[in-house]
């Protein structure tokens, strides 16, 4: 079954996911969010990168393991 859900506040969106991520009867398909919020450029960069995604050219970053490296050093 799929079901699709509506964050209302765009700044809450990570913490819902992060909330029902590691959940394991819970498989996130896909997220949308409303682009048209995004300039242009931005979104250009963001289909680039989900396309090398896709063709498994890279991998996807889970942004806490990100944050905690930078998180460690000294900027």
């Amino acid at each position: 079954m799929e079901l699709t859900v509506n964050i209302k506040e765009q700044r809450k969106i990570a913490a819902f996911l992060n909330l029902i991520k590691d959940i394991d009867y819970i498989e996130i398909v896909s997220v949308k969010e409303g682009l048209q919020e995004l300039p242009s450029e931005h979104k250009d960069l963001l289909d680039k990168r989900l396309h090398r995604i896709e063709n498994g050219e890279t991998t996807f970053k889970n942004w806490d393991l990100i944050k905690k490296k930078y998180e460690d050093k000294d900027v």
